[in-house]
């Protein structure tokens, strides 16, 4: 979804009418979904919050601001969500997550992961990887945020994320070559 399909269908969800929310849910549920699924690591947990991030998105939705990038305001939401799930649910949050960011205005061109894209489709893959990698892995590749827009929702530099997303494809990479992955 364009930035304009976005601007009018939350257009939409603010003036009250669902077909915008149902537009917006068809477009990112999976997304969402598959962020909740890495952060709680529960099918139907994830699928709860799933729920809630689209009730959350009709309540909020006049707190959007065009032209900020919507997939890293959407992203900071769900993710903020998981955290505070997570911390409700009485689970340890890793330091880097511990502090709730906004989002910001960010873009830059994606690269491929081919491999590593291959192999996310089996459960516990990115379980190889220090939790700060599996994140930055699962934004790029499966929530398909550029590293700008990862960098400013973890409020980390965007050297460290280019520099954690290549040693983690490194390591999925040279895993998948022994056959460890399989």
């Amino acid at each position: 979804m364009t930035d304009a399909e976005f601007e009018a269908a939350i257009g939409k969800v603010t003036a009250g009418d669902k077909t915008g929310l149902r537009d917006l849910y068809d477009a990112y549920a999976d997304t969402i979904y598959r962020l909740f699924l890495g952060k709680v690591h529960n099918h139907q947990d994830a699928e709860d919050l799933t729920s809630d991030f689209f009730l959350k998105l009709w309540e909020c939705a006049a707190g959007y601001r065009p032209g900020r990038g919507h997939r890293c305001w959407m992203m900071t939401i769900a993710r903020n969500m998981a955290i505070d799930y997570l911390r409700k649910a009485g689970h340890t949050i890793p330091v880097e997550d511990a502090e709730m960011v906004s989002p910001a205005a960010l873009t830059e061109t994606k690269t491929a992961a081919d491999t590593v894209t291959e192999h996310m489709q089996t459960e516990g893959i990115l379980s190889v990887l220090p939790e700060d990698e599996q994140e930055i892995v699962r934004m790029h590749i499966a929530a398909e945020l550029t590293f700008r827009e990862i960098a400013a929702i973890l409020k980390r530099p965007l050297g460290t994320i280019s520099w954690k997303y290549r040693n983690a494809i490194g390591k999925l990479q040279k895993l998948a070559e022994e056959g460890s992955l399989l």
